[in-house]
């Protein structure tokens, strides 16, 4: 019976350190690396999904051999993850060794020679400015409510109204949506201070016909926020609009306006900055009004219009010139 415990042992040790790492690893991406919630969630969840495979396999994490995230791979494959899925797995758990090899846990990083899970980008989703125009034209209005009703519904309309011309002028995500404050806005300007991924701040312009409705939506949310609150977006009863409150304006919206699309807020994200890019914007800018890391993250809005493209070089390319380009101008004629 000595033996079991002591041959026990050393797995129950490994466990206990492993978790206790994650534990340390999660405490530091949320506050020294000020990540959402939601990213730090599914960074524990993965390196959850993580340590119980190293215990069912037992496998020394601190001794990952060079078939081991192959293998891994191969297991999430098992329960039918695709491939994104599988490329967070990765990022998660390539971060979480990077943080044991600062610390002196590890003394190699065996990440070194393994290539990132391939992922086929897909071309975001996005809406013509037709159907943007009759999102924006919609109404939320019930013509038989009664008097105290349509009050309610009046503010609600014009809150409505404000949400989509916000995330159509300015590119935020639904999470930075959720968390904007009056404070957040510089009104003389035109820009937002946004708080996003990582708590960087960035500075986004947005457009006049935001700033005209807002005058409107402003003084019916003074009647309706409760003291103290600095959301730019609350319900009737004065507490914030949520995520998915927000989310459910902008399905709503695209049912009113008859726009047959499985539209997101993200859909919306995507349609500001094809519409810039498609207006002359330059891709260094989209990618600071959106808050991209990288380039090449921005880099995908490049392939949204080919039409577009091909349009602007009919029009402005010297071989393309209804002269005749080179060809066309010969000058010994």
């Amino acid at each position: 019976m000595k033996a079991e415990n002591c041959g026990d042992k050393p797995e129950r040790i490994v466990k206990d350190e492993l978790e206790g790492f994650i534990g340390e690893y999660i405490s530091f991406l949320k506050i020294e690396r000020g990540l959402s919630l939601n990213t730090i969630s599914s960074y524990y969840l993965d390196l959850t999904k993580f340590h119980a495979y190293a215990k069912r396999e037992k496998i020394d994490f601190k001794m990952l051999s060079p078939l081991f995230f192959q293998n891994f791979l191969s297991y999430l494959a098992e329960l039918n993850l695709n491939g994104k899925t599988r490329a967070r797995f990765y990022s998660s758990i390539k971060g979480f060794y990077k943080f044991l090899l600062k610390r002196g846990i590890i003394a190699e990083f065996p990440f070194k020679d393994i290539e990132y899970p391939f992922i086929s980008k897909k071309l975001p989703n996005f809406l013509t400015k037709e159907e943007v125009g009759r999102i924006l034209s919609v109404e939320f209005k019930n013509e038989g409510a009664r008097k105290k009703q349509k009050q309610r519904q009046y503010f609600e309309n014009i809150r409505n109204k404000a949400v989509i011309e916000l995330l159509y002028s300015s590119g935020l995500r639904i999470s930075e949506l959720a968390d904007i404050k009056l404070d957040n806005f510089n009104f003389d300007m035109n820009f937002i201070r946004v708080r996003g991924k990582g708590s960087k701040e960035r500075i986004v312009p947005f457009g006049t016909p935001f700033k005209e409705i807002l005058k409107a939506y402003l003084p019916l949310r003074q009647k309706y926020a409760k003291q103290g609150g600095g959301h730019l977006f609350i319900a009737e009863k004065g507490h914030p609009l949520t995520r998915q409150g927000l989310w459910k304006i902008i399905k709503k919206a695209a049912v009113l306006a008859k726009v047959d699309k499985n539209i997101t807020p993200h859909m919306l994200r995507h349609t500001f900055a094809t519409h810039l890019l498609e207006g002359g914007a330059d891709l260094r800018s989209i990618q600071q009004m959106l808050g991209h890391s990288s380039i090449s993250t921005t880099e995908i809005y490049t392939h949204t219009d080919i039409s577009h493209l091909k349009e602007q070089h009919t029009k402005f390319h010297p071989r393309n010139a209804s002269s005749g380009g080179i060809i066309g101008n010969n000058e010994n004629k």
